[in-house]
């Protein structure tokens, strides 16, 4: 596995750390294989029953893909990075455990659909969120239009999207974008009682109620990687 990921498990927490700090985590090719790699064996693995996702350092969760590789690929791995990226946060929106992003420092751009794909985000008080994608010329592709909607309505949906603003923690609490904040930081006792009784709930319990909770309607594949694919090869004659 790729050092861009790096993976610990402490008693049934694994532990999942975007590993490009000098790069406030973008996200390029290699660690999004690394992360899809990651989440499967989380998955396959019994004696995982948490998956706390986090970023390294204290100045970013991600900032999303990494631009300079984004904006040097041919049109046809444009959207092989939209569609695999995608299904890399299917995967984890679909996970049967329950999944965390721990927020310390910016979750922009895919950062935040990243953090969107998680069960629950968790944000420390310096959390700053964003969706930025407009101010480049394309669409957030990876799901996130979607699941915005979906988690705190259109209206707010389109705030974030389409105003481009950062978003602090306190803010993004109050708009459902963050389930808590962590007063006392990454080190906050309250993320750890948070894993030990997600950890301690009963598997198949936690995999039902998912699934009811769930919108069966959910089309996080469709019209965002669609949308975005027209927005950037539109972007790229400009």
């Amino acid at each position: 596995m790729t050092e861009k990921i790096l993976v610990k498990k402490h008693k049934q927490v694994r532990e999942i750390t975007l590993n490009n700090p000098d790069k406030l985590n973008c996200m390029g090719f290699d660690m999004l294989d690394a992360l899809d790699q990651a989440i499967k064996d989380a998955a396959n693995n019994a004696d995982t029953r948490v998956v706390l996702i986090r970023g390294a350092g204290s100045r970013a969760f991600s900032t999303g893909a990494d631009l300079k590789e984004f904006r040097s690929l041919p049109e046809d791995k444009t959207e092989k990075w939209i569609e695999y990226g995608n299904a890399v946060f299917n995967r984890i929106e679909m996970l049967q455990k329950p999944s965390i992003a721990l927020i310390d420092g910016y979750a922009i751009g895919g950062g935040l659909e990243l953090a969107l794909a998680c069960d629950f985000r968790v944000g420390t008080r310096s959390a700053m969120l964003a969706s930025v994608e407009l101010q480049h010329g394309w669409l957030p592709g990876w799901g996130g239009m979607t699941r915005l909607r979906r988690l705190i309505g259109e209206s707010r949906a389109k705030e974030v999207v389409m105003l481009c603003e950062k978003i602090p923690a306190q803010r993004a609490l109050e708009m459902g974008l963050l389930t808590r904040i962590l007063e006392g930081g990454v080190a906050d006792p309250e993320l750890q009682r948070i894993l030990e009784h997600l950890a301690g709930l009963q598997a198949e319990s936690f995999k039902q109620a998912k699934t009811v909770l769930m919108d069966p309607n959910r089309t996080t594949s469709g019209p965002d990687v669609q949308f975005d694919i027209l927005a950037m090869k539109a972007a790229k004659k400009e």
